[in-house]
């Protein structure tokens, strides 16, 4: 349902919260910095994309009932 795709969306953010920090924390070398910055961020963006998805999902299933 798209309740649960949010709350998935919401822990999704709490990750990559914490991946971020963690990786700026722990890692001593830029460019894999860099890069796993980068690839967080693309993870991120698809399951903000997935939401909005839902999102517009469920207002057409609310328009069409």
């Amino acid at each position: 349902s798209c309740i649960r795709i949010n709350s998935v969306e919401n822990q999704a953010d709490y990750v990559f919260d914490r991946a971020v920090a963690d990786l700026f924390l722990y890692e001593t070398d830029a460019i894999r910095l860099i890069k796993y910055k980068e690839i967080l961020s693309a993870l991120e963006t698809a399951t903000d994309m997935c939401e909005d998805a839902a999102n517009v999902m469920e207002s057409i299933l609310i328009k069409n009932a």
